[in-house]
């Protein structure tokens, strides 16, 4: 097979390798040192195992194409080649049409490598189908339709089909947008290499050359491609110094990163070609040489690994759809009784939950009911209490009047008597003048034994008052305590000794350090203490 027929099928598949790493494999193999190692092969063959027995299909199938991307980077195709075809079988078993969608991508880009048209087109076409019968847009599927447009591009770009391909990364435009992602290095990328092909040099090197750091940091590994088409804009360009750099640098991240071992040939290749025109004939020839031998090892037919890949024999095909039928059957199978299990296990766990929801409802009901209950009663009887307390208080206050209106009655009929015993005394008798000395009217007293019994009937009265009005004096508090229990003006002198004069005087007074408006009733606001 001639080299300028791989180059399509190289840059393809190392590019669909790179983009397809968001799939979330189980081992990121663009990123690792070693990559066509034993024990990374071994290792993606016995995760495998342990998932089949397992019943973990899912993960089979992440590993089985894993495995066969490690194959197809090595170059070998044959294994890469059966363990898509394995992993499809699985994916139609489990009717999951997203493995199923990205298996037909990589199938597609095997076939474009050996330049089998028709069939790498069936293969994207059918990953489109896959992906658009999805049941409701997700980002998972604009991820599924965006790498599919992006090979398809790929694909129509290296067959001449330029307008094509522009068509199809617009469509990853479109793609990206639902993604809510607005970078676009691959395809700002692949839109270059088109400019390259229409000979729009510089045109390319603008698209190509702002997205260089953008591929340093996430794709190291993607600069093997990335550069070789920099070389290529540079050789057309004439500008020979610049081209043999950038073919170096990719070579030289080949062998950093180990991968895409199947692109180093061409770009030996093109350095022998830019040596030879710039009259470098030794260092040419060893570069050509160095590619034919290669080229030979990776895609000759004396390739023990290649020679069946080359006829992708129809035999190995049906082979395998009888091995998938006995495969589907046999996880069908399991699958149902993994389902039933599962039915029972939901059923019990239902009941379980239902059963627990109702007892822990009844015992919710029972507590609220009786927490309702304990708090009627407790308030009937709070209320019961404060009404009975209200009434004792009230009697008391009662008792407290009449008490108090009996020593001012008290102090009338002895001040009567004195003022008799003073208009009968018209001799002013020794004797009568003597009792009238004697008769005299204690108020201090009097009202010292009233307060004692005012405090006791409303024990928090002053303290209240005090707290509320703290500006009143002892003074403004008795004139309060006998506003209290309604005592009237001539009452309230009789008991402070005072003329009502005064009286009025001290409650207009209370009135004002109470802060009271003109409508504020002042027995009521003292009522209310």
């Amino acid at each position: 097979m001639k080299q300028s027929q791989l180059l399509f099928g190289l840059t393809l598949l190392c590019t669909f390798l790179i983009i397809g790493q968001t799939d979330s494999p189980l081992i990121d193999i663009t990123n690792l040192k070693g990559i066509n190692s034993d024990s990374l092969i071994a290792k993606h063959k016995e995760v495998q195992r342990v998932n089949l027995i397992e019943g973990d299909t899912l993960s089979a199938i992440k590993s089985l194409i894993e495995l066969s991307s490690i194959y197809s980077t090595t170059g070998n195709y044959p294994k890469s080649y059966d363990g898509y075809w394995e992993a499809l079988i699985y994916s139609n078993a489990i009717s999951d049409s997203t493995y199923i969608a990205k298996i037909y991508r990589k199938l597609g880009t095997l076939y474009s490598i050996f330049r089998r048209e028709k069939k790498a087109e069936h293969f994207y076409q059918l990953s489109l189908k896959t992906t658009r019968k999805f049941l409701k847009p997700s980002k998972k599927q604009y991820k599924n339709l965006n790498d599919t447009y992006y090979i398809i591009a790929s694909h129509n770009r290296e067959n001449g089909n330029y307008g094509l391909s522009e068509k199809y990364l617009d469509s990853c435009k479109q793609m990206h947008a639902k993604l809510d992602k607005t970078d676009f290095p691959f395809v700002e990328a692949e839109q270059g290499y088109i400019y390259y092909h229409l000979t729009r040099y510089d045109d390319a090197l603008k698209k190509l050359l702002p997205n260089e750091l953008f591929f340093k940091e996430k794709y190291p590994e993607y600069l093997v491609i990335f550069y070789s088409f920099l070389g290529d804009i540079y050789f057309k360009k004439e500008d020979y110094s610049i081209g043999e750099s950038y073919y170096l640098k990719a070579l030289e991240y080949s062998k950093t990163y180990q991968s895409h071992s199947n692109y180093v040939p061409d770009l030996y290749q093109k350095l022998g070609d830019l040596y030879f025109s710039i009259n470098k004939k030794d260092l040419a020839y060893e570069n050509l040489q160095r590619s034919k031998e290669l080229m030979e090892a990776l895609f000759g037919v004396r390739s023990q690994n290649n020679s069946d890949i080359l006829e992708i024999k129809d035999a190995f095909r049906l082979e395998n759809e009888k091995q998938k039928a006995i495969l589907e059957t046999e996880k069908l199978n399991k699958l149902e009784q993994q389902q039933q299990t599962l039915f029972f296990r939901n059923v019990a766990l239902t009941v379980s939950i239902l059963s627990l929801l109702l007892i822990s409802g009844i015992i919710v009901w029972y507590l609220h009911k009786r927490r309702t209950s304990e708090k009627n009663d407790f308030l009937s009887r709070q209320k019961l209490s404060k009404e009975k307390n209200a009434e004792i208080l009230a009697l008391k206050n009662r008792e407290l009047t009449s008490s108090a209106l009996q020593l001012i009655q008290k102090d009338q009929l002895i001040q009567e008597i004195k003022d008799s015993l003073k208009s009968l005394n018209k001799d002013h008798n020794k004797d009568v003048k003597d009792i009238l000395t004697k008769i005299r009217i204690n108020k201090n007293f009097d009202w010292t034994q009233f307060n004692a019994r005012f405090t006791s009937v409303n024990k928090f009265f002053y303290k209240t008052l005090s707290d509320k009005f703290p500006e009143l004096t002892r003074k403004d508090h008795r004139l309060c305590a006998l506003i209290k229990l309604n005592f009237s003006s001539k009452e309230i002198s009789q008991l402070l000794g005072i003329s009502p004069e005064s009286v009025n005087t001290s409650r207009y007074r209370l009135r004002k350090k109470m802060r009271l408006l003109k409508d504020d009733d002042l027995y009521e606001t003292i009522g209310k203490l």
